[in-house]
């Protein structure tokens, strides 16, 4: 897992280990954040703060390591390591290394590992394994913050439901940080997605969703060309976030509908910065902010462990046969993704900041 420049980031554990964790090298030693805002962002993540997530309840609790005490602050005194107990653990409700799952990974596993890939409820693959990379991500948070950098975000769609959008117009960070604290960190429309959500649940399927994520005070200059765009290094990180099958930028897709008259973002000036009147492009332009927000939406696919009966293979015998998933499962596993996205977007900020910081010294 190497997708950043100055950061260096691994992820180790599985979903029914007894540990997982997360370890994070190249951190501005000196460097202080709040554990505090660290666990409120884990707490976001965590099961059975928003609706319709899975009955598996964890602490997620962090242990930091690398770390030094001062006053409510820790100091990063070099590698950092957010270590992350299992306390609910059941890796016999999964058994599905040999007849995988549909549209998990038991299946690709088995092909790259071998025999040996036996999973437990996804392993490495895990959703639960974005419990040490918001850890990671909730420092990255902090750090940004003091360079005047807020990363949030919300859910644009569930299960078909659209809700506010920024590309229905502006969206402050005041309305994010108030959904936050709604049944579904939704900007609109939580009633009737939460409504949508029900109808799956009953019938015994799953559904996805957007997530919407914007970057506030990002400054002009971060990323480059090619494979070093601001783009490449925040798609990088996005796609590490279990169940995102798709990622845009601004208006993102919508753009191919559209004339370039239409399309382009007229510059302009106010208060003596430049900016754009639009923001189509999201805030980044031939791979380089412009000074404008990040907007972001990375899209979930449903959750594919349902207990409807799914067609599968056996793969001792090689012949087909069917399954029903068993196990504690999140109907949509949205509105926790919430908080991993805006973990994984953090990280790649910070770790554009840091390169932008090296090259001016």
């Amino acid at each position: 897992m190497r997708p950043f420049d100055i950061l260096d980031i691994e992820i180790y554990g599985g979903s029914h280990t007894p540990e997982i964790g997360g370890k994070l090298a190249g951190l501005p030693e000196g460097e202080t954040f709040r554990p505090a805002a660290v666990d409120e962002l884990m707490r976001r993540r965590k099961s059975g703060t928003y609706l319709f997530s899975t009955p598996r309840r964890e602490e997620d609790e962090v242990v930091w390591e690398g770390c030094s005490l001062e006053g409510d602050e820790l100091r990063v005194d070099g590698a950092i390591t957010a270590r992350i107990f299992n306390r609910n653990i059941r890796p016999s409700d999964y058994s599905y290394s040999r007849t995988p799952r549909p549209s998990h990974a038991d299946y690709t596993a088995f092909v790259k590992d071998g025999s040996g890939a036996a999973l437990s409820g996804g392993g490495r693959f895990s959703g639960r394994m974005t419990a040490p990379l918001v850890a990671l991500g909730g420092v990255a948070e902090e750090l940004l913050l003091r360079r005047g950098i807020r990363v949030m975000a919300y859910i644009g769609e569930l299960a078909g439901v659209k809700g506010r959008s920024y590309l229905d117009g502006e969206v402050t960070s005041d309305e994010i940080a108030a959904c936050h604290s709604s049944s579904l960190p939704m900007l609109s429309n939580i009633d009737k997605a939460a409504e949508a959500v029900e109808k799956a649940m009953e019938a015994h399927d799953s559904v996805g969703g957007v997530v919407e994520c914007i970057a506030y005070g990002v400054p002009a200059g971060l990323g480059d060309a090619l494979f070093d765009g601001l783009e490449s290094k925040l798609s990088a990180a996005l796609f590490a976030v279990p169940a995102v099958k798709g990622v845009e930028f601004g208006a993102g897709f919508a753009l191919a509908g559209m004339r370039g008259s239409r399309a382009n973002d007229p510059f302009a000036v106010k208060d003596g910065r430049v900016i754009t009147l639009t923001n189509n492009s999201g805030g980044i332009n031939g791979g380089i902010s412009n000074g404008m927000p990040l907007t972001m939406r990375a899209v979930f696919r449903p959750t594919p462990s349902i207990s409807l009966p799914q067609r599968t293979v056996d793969l001792d015998t090689l012949t087909e046969t069917t399954i029903e998933v068993r196990g504690r499962h999140d109907a949509t596993v949205v509105p926790r993704a919430v908080a991993a996205v805006e973990a994984a977007a953090a990280l790649a900020i910070l770790d554009a900041v840091l390169i932008h910081t090296e090259r001016k010294l």
